[in-house]
């Protein structure tokens, strides 16, 4: 067996890492706790407006999943958008039935 050579990844870059493969729901909840501190109610899209979509797609089906769990249901959907910097990318969040 030949000995590898020493990885140069530090724990800042595997933790980012880990990161991208995992959704955030701990940061995600602080997030939305923040926002309806400054408001009764939020939208996903607002809380993705205060605070980027940081693992892009990903935080989108996390905060539908939160919204799920914890928030109300409405009959309205939403234009949600992420990732400014690369493509602008967008989804159309319908209500749950």
């Amino acid at each position: 067996m030949l000995q590898a050579e020493p990885s140069e990844l530090d724990l800042e870059t595997v933790s980012d890492l880990v990161r991208q493969s995992e959704i955030d729901f701990r940061t995600m909840k602080e997030h939305v706790r923040a926002v309806l501190q400054r408001q009764s109610q939020a939208t996903i899209g607002e809380v993705l407006s205060a605070y980027p979509a940081e693992q892009g797609l990903g935080s989108v089906v996390g905060y539908v999943a939160l919204g799920a769990k914890h928030g109300e249901v409405t009959q309205e959907s939403e234009l949600v958008t992420w990732d400014p910097e690369e493509a602008r990318r967008r989804a159309r969040v319908a209500p749950g039935r």
